[in-house]
């Protein structure tokens, strides 16, 4: 039923009574039984969350039905978890907020002078309801009607029989909203109520959002995936798909990797983090928003470019890297392979690396902002040759502890300097793959051109002309409010109480590259990025509106359109895997993503149709 009913229905009925949880206020999870499960997190009690689950059954089957449990009768059941009831207060207070759909129906009601009571079925205490209601600014209500209080329940409906004497007005007077379907509507109605089923926002929110509906299905037990639902779904968002993406998506990932690094860091005793430009631009926000500590951070320039001119510490089996120096200088190889060129020329290289040292002022810069720590952390994101730490550390001469999304495996330097990793081993592999690291990149960065250099202490940056850059600025930005959204609301309601897993946040990524919509592919159009130091290129992240020659470049797309999915299953109807006699495998239209027909033999001989590794 939309609203503009609802206030219909409440211009003609006298006493408008409103149900409290999720309805008038909404809990920070998607289950009431989760807040017991924060709590057992929070405070290390191994065993709370199911000691309190069954506490109130337990108070039931002792004394019966005839008084309605409240807070201190079910911790009565639980004595050895007395100290988490001042938690469960707390959790309750700062996690509960209005709901801003139904506190528009009720202020309507209160402006057109009904009569509104609150009708509850809730253990907590009815002073404390009060505070809460009194905190979202729910206030001039005529009665409050709450179970423990007044030892009658919607559940049974004699609350509802309880109240029209109570009032002295005919039941067909009053108009009840809530969301139970057996204690709001079905038991309302049987007592002669008007009833309004409101559907809370988070059951509205999965049945629309396909992706959200399939995380939250496939991780239910999961509390973090709970609180990340359970925020986004009471979140108001805009008509702007990037601010959108920020809050849904690279919300939860960012606070996830923020918290990792804030809980390391403490393990670690560090009291400064440097963040690293760019990628630690929005992850030095999110993390002093939830930084409870005092760890000091910076935000810091260490361009690897700076690390191949001023060190000359660069990979020669990666031919990129000597080339972007000889170009940095301005010398012309002459044809000579720029890695041979300085093998040749080593000394003119030195005393060229020497002058940039200097020019730069890098050792000072470095030194003030490390002042007189022994160690420090450095947050970047996704690394194979962890040049950045390698500068500073080199440059500040103390010891460091890297902190990275991931860092590649396979390298010697990483096996050499001390790291930290957010996702674990187990993860790492799967994660480079379909594009996983590009989302981290464009989640991770800032709006604001790379840096060539540094100039006495003062980054230089590149005067980028291609376009794509400073549309890039501009998503960025949308995607920063959408974080920082998030970030706020997560904090306000639970403090810095609540960590991400890896594997929600894998999961979380995962929906998101597995069920694109339309919106999605066509906001993935306008989004580039560069795959080299100097940002020579610009190309697609994940779909990219190719025209219909252009079939090995739609190929490499992670994301098809409708249109490019039709047009390259005509182009390519069959495919043939042959390896001699020992693998005969016919595919039809290989580039269908899901298996739709799929006859073989041991796995070796077979006919296909669709996606053979479906």
């Amino acid at each position: 039923m939309k609203n503009s009913q609802i206030k219909k229905l409440i211009d003609t009925h006298d006493v408008i009574s409103f149900d409290i949880f999720d309805t008038l206020l909404l809990r920070g999870v998607m289950q009431p039984e989760h807040v017991f499960n924060l709590i057992e997190n929070m405070s290390g009690k191994h065993g709370f969350a199911q000691a309190r689950l069954l506490a109130e059954h337990k108070f039931y089957d002792k004394y019966g039905t005839g008084k309605e449990a409240n807070l201190d009768d079910i911790y009565l059941m639980i004595p050895d978890f007395e100290a988490e009831k001042e938690i469960e207060l707390n959790l309750e207070y700062e996690g509960l907020v209005e709901n801003p759909e139904i506190k528009a129906l009720y202020d309507y009601a209160i402006k057109k002078n009904k009569r509104v009571i609150i009708t509850s079925d809730m253990y907590l205490p009815k002073k404390f309801l009060e505070k809460v209601l009194k905190k979202n600014n729910i206030s001039g209500y005529y009665k409050f009607y709450l179970s423990n209080d007044i030892n009658h329940r919607k559940s049974k409906g004699d609350i509802y029989d309880f109240i029209t004497q109570d009032i002295a007005t005919s039941p067909k007077k009053f108009l009840h909203i809530g969301d139970n379907k057996q204690s709001d509507y079905e038991q309302a109605t049987k007592h002669g109520w008007t009833a309004v089923l409101y559907n809370k926002p988070s059951q509205s929110f999965l049945k629309n959002d396909t992706k959200f509906f399939k995380f939250y299905s496939s991780n239910r037990s999961s509390l973090d995936a709970s609180v990340i639902t359970a925020l986004i779904s009471q979140h108001k968002g805009t008509n702007d798909y990037w601010y959108n993406f920020g809050y849904k998506y690279a919300g939860p990932i960012a606070y996830a990797y923020a918290m990792h690094i804030y809980k390391a860091a403490q393990n670690q005793e560090l009291n400064k983090i440097l963040f690293v430009a760019r990628d630690g631009y929005l992850i030095e926000k999110v993390f002093n928003t939830l930084n409870k500590s005092n760890i000091k951070t910076d935000y810091v320039y260490a361009p690897r470019v700076l690390n191949y001119t001023a060190n000359l510490d660069y990979d020669p089996t990666l031919p990129e890297q000597p080339k972007i120096i000889c170009n940095y200088f301005g010398i012309d190889t002459k044809g000579i392979s720029p890695q041979k060129y300085i093998e040749d020329n080593i000394n003119t290289f030195r005393e060229l690396a020497y002058e940039e040292k200097i020019k730069t002022g890098y050792d000072k810069y470095i030194k003030a902002l490390v002042e007189d720590e022994k160690e420090i952390g450095i947050v970047d994101t996704i690394s194979g040759q962890l040049s950045a730490q390698k500068l500073i550390e080199k440059t500040a001469g103390i010891k460091t502890t890297g902190f990275y999304v991931l860092t590649l495996p396979g390298r010697e330097i990483v096996n050499k300097m001390s790291h930290i990793d957010f996702f674990t081993e187990n993860l790492q592999k799967e994660f480079k793959n379909k594009r996983r690291p590009d989302i981290i990149e464009l989640i991770f960065s800032a709006p604001e051109n790379p840096i060539i250099t540094m100039k006495d202490g003062k980054p230089v940056y590149q005067n980028v002309s291609n376009p794509a850059e400073r549309k890039r600025h501009e998503i960025y930005r949308k995607i920063e409010s959408g974080v920082l959204a998030f970030t706020k609301d997560i904090v306000s309601r639970f403090g810095n109480s609540i960590e991400f897993t890896q594997n929600t946040i894998f999961n979380l990524i995962n929906v998101y590259l597995d069920y694109p919509n339309d919106s999605d592919i066509k906001a993935m159009y306008s989004a580039l990025r560069s795959p080299y130091a100097d940002n020579s290129l610009y190309v697609p992240i994940l779909s990219a509106p190719y025209h219909f020659w252009q079939i090995k470049e739609m190929k490499e797309l992670i994301w098809l359109s409708k249109w490019q999915k039709i047009w390259l299953t005509i182009c390519q109807p069959i495919l043939i895997k042959i390896r001699g006699l020992k693998s005969i495998k016919l595919i039809f239209f290989p580039t269908i993503k899901k298996s739709i027909l799929k006859f073989d033999i041991l796995n070796k001989y077979g006919i296909y149709i669709g996606d053979i590794n479906e």
